[in-house]
């Protein structure tokens, strides 16, 4: 039997997003995830998130100074980013690279 193979971050991120790419998402999902994965898939781009010590996400758009677009509570993202991670067929290393992600974004609470 050959053992699995070990892949960089890198290519855990392409691969995520090669198989979310296929998946078919509300505009706001796509922005998040686009966000999450460093892509810029949606017009304007979000390009940064904040999660407040309330769970609130807020999101800062291409252009804009500040975090000024409300994007939901985190914990929905969460089982957003679970219930979507069977249709794309994500493996564990895929999910575990975007939840990561979102905790990156947590311990940024202020």
């Amino acid at each position: 039997m050959a053992e699995p193979t070990i892949r960089e971050p890198n290519e855990i991120r392409q691969d995520c997003c090669r198989k979310l790419r296929q998946v078919e998402f509300s505009p706001l999902f796509q922005a998040i995830l686009g966000c999450l994965l460093g892509e810029d898939w949606t017009t304007p781009r979000l390009v940064e998130m904040h999660i407040t010590s309330e769970g609130h996400m807020l999101g800062r758009c291409e252009g804009q100074i500040g975090f000024s677009t409300f994007l939901g509570a985190s914990e929905d993202l969460i089982r957003n980013i679970h219930g979507v991670a069977p249709v794309a067929e994500l493996d564990g290393d895929e999910l575990g690279y975007l939840l990561g992600k979102v905790a990156e974004i947590k311990r940024r609470i202020s």
